[in-house]
């Protein structure tokens, strides 16, 4: 194991995680991504850069604004140790650097979907439209490894549409029937984008590793006391992003 490229994937990981959890804070209020400074929610004090070290900063100052003591959101610390994780995971099982750099560019967007969506059950249109859109990173890095096959971007292409018609058809059958929504509008291009980067067989996978997860999720909600129906709302997107995110990362492995 290449132990320098890996740590410098964490390491970059920390980084992309800290604007992930910036950005899922931002995007829901409709606030600018790159313009600005970050700022204290409560008091608006902007940060100075011994505040935005990545988890760093998070422990030392016990969770609290160093102004006004207010707590600070404990999104920021999961974004930067999901981004520490995807950073570590995918230059741990790349054979190439190049390789490792498009894992982490796919983890680190469905970090950023998955975190959107399970706050808020909302996935941005840009943030589905940029996943679909990187998948092209996939061909590019073939073609410089003297690798690139038609089959393979067959597969790709498949992929997206398979995925997309495995949760259109349904919602547009639920709907039918039942005359209301029993899918978000935005799951369904969420697995098409998905299965650009994994192809047919693993986003066939991915919906089923959801489904499962979400049942262990209904079951554990159920456990905890929390009422769990018919009428009950999970985050497919989180469990679709976690589980393709991990079937990537268990295919380089094995």
């Amino acid at each position: 194991m290449n132990w320098p490229m890996i740590l410098a994937g964490g390491g970059i990981g920390l980084l992309v995680g800290s604007f992930v959890g910036a950005a899922a804070m931002r995007l829901p209020r409709d606030e600018g991504i790159v313009a600005g400074r970050s700022h204290c929610d409560s008091c608006k004090r902007p940060l100075s850069p011994l505040d935005l070290v990545p988890v760093l900063s998070y422990v030392f100052n016990r969770g609290r604004c160093r102004t006004c003591g207010a707590r600070i959101d404990a999104l920021h610390l999961i974004a930067e140790l999901g981004g520490a994780f995807v950073g570590l995971s995918a230059m741990g099982v790349a054979a190439t650097v190049g390789e490792g750099a498009a894992i982490a560019i796919l983890g680190w967007q469905l970090l950023l979907l998955a975190i959107l969506d399970g706050r808020h059950f909302w996935l941005p249109p840009r943030a589905i439209a940029l996943l679909a859109a990187s998948a092209l990173l996939l061909p590019v890095l073939d073609k410089q490894a003297g690798t690139v096959a038609v089959s393979a971007i067959l597969d790709q292409v498949a992929g997206g549409a398979l995925g997309f018609a495995l949760l259109a058809a349904p919602a547009l059958l639920y709907r039918f029937v039942l005359k209301r929504d029993g899918l978000g509008s935005a799951d369904p291009w969420l697995l098409g984008a998905i299965g650009l980067w994994v192809g047919v067989m693993n986003v066939v996978l991915t919906l089923l590793l959801a489904a499962f997860a979400g049942l262990v999720l209904a079951l554990f909600l159920k456990l905890a006391g929390r009422q769990v129906g018919a009428e009950s709302a999970l985050p497919l997107g989180t469990l679709m992003g976690l589980s393709a995110y991990a079937l990537m990362i268990a295919s380089r492995v094995t």
